[in-house]
């Protein structure tokens, strides 16, 4: 298999760190574009979208959207689910998923405004719209800490690599002091191999 990625995205992060977790990686070749503009070239062959990760199998068919591929993932292996088939489980943990994909996309959509335009269009109240869906996510997942805890499953994987593309854009935005339980178990859990395997930071 192949893997369309960039190394900032929290969304492919989230695929390189469950095929770390459930021990495929070796059968995945991490295709990392180097820039913008390598991604609007060669990303849309595989998804017409044109969005990271794109995942291509063996038998060529593609598959795309981060839930999508750490879905398919979860089949390839023997261990825990990640994506549990019992209701009770299956739901929390789904919208988990989503409320931490949301704060990437959030993430996202802040950083786009806030670095990659010239300063004379930086429009700092629609980077504060953006920033404040994230605290409020963040407040949410905090007050449902519990839900962190037990067995990995998709939604704290999404979840630690949604705060760790926060920290990456925005280090000063100070999250951790309001949300002390998240703090601590997101500082837990990224000593965890397959996050420090994918870490990336800011080229000098």
């Amino acid at each position: 298999m192949k893997l369309y990625a960039r190394p900032a995205s929290p969304f492919a992060r989230k695929v390189r760190v469950m095929a770390r977790e459930i021990e495929i990686v070796d059968q995945i070749e991490e295709y990392m574009l180097a820039s913008p503009e390598e991604m609007q070239s060669e990303v849309p062959k595989y998804n017409p979208l044109g969005k990271i990760p794109a995942l291509i199998l063996d038998n060529d068919d593609v598959l795309y959207d981060s839930k999508v591929i750490c879905e398919y993932l979860d089949t390839l292996h023997d261990g825990d689910k990640y994506f549990p088939s019992d209701p009770a489980k299956r739901w929390p943990t789904l919208l988990l998923q989503g409320l931490a994909d949301g704060i990437g996309e959030a993430v996202i959509a802040a950083a786009m405004n806030k670095y990659m335009r010239p300063d004379e269009f930086v429009y700092e109240p629609a980077i504060d719209f953006q920033l404040e869906k994230v605290e409020r996510g963040l407040t949410d997942i905090e007050s449902r800490i519990e839900e962190l805890q037990g067995p990995l499953n998709i939604g704290s994987l999404s979840t630690a690599c949604a705060i760790d593309y926060l920290n990456f854009r925005f280090p000063d935005q100070g999250w951790r002091d309001r949300n002390p339980n998240l703090a601590a178990w997101f500082e837990d859990f990224s000593q965890r191999p397959s996050m420090k395997a994918t870490n990336f930071d800011m080229p000098s």
